[in-house]
């Protein structure tokens, strides 16, 4: 994961989250590579048909290696309407914890 110091604050490269979420979509939540390569932050998440236990395994993902916690309210399918929603609490919370690390 990249991080960018700017403004003396810890952001978080939306790229390579994107692209984790897209490995972790096709080895762990079995969606079909062409599906997650083709998404855009803009995509419905019904697209995916991802369930609250299949969303479950992405959220693990990203607490096992950026060591973050999530709240149950996090992994509800259906929190989230776009891809990039999605997108948007994974950053903020890498963020939170890059800014707590210093």
């Amino acid at each position: 994961m990249t991080l960018n110091s700017e403004n003396s604050s810890a952001t978080v490269d939306r790229t390579a989250i994107f692209d984790e979420v897209r490995t972790v979509l096709v080895e762990q939540c079995e969606t079909p590579e062409e599906i997650a390569s083709a998404l855009t932050e803009k995509d419905p998440m019904d697209r995916l048909g991802l369930d609250s236990i299949t969303l479950a395994y992405v959220f693990t993902y990203f607490e096992q290696k950026h060591d973050l916690t999530f709240e149950n309210e996090d992994i509800d399918p259906l929190r989230y309407s776009e891809v990039g929603e999605l997108l948007d609490v994974l950053a903020a919370r890498i963020s939170e914890a890059a800014a707590g690390a210093r």
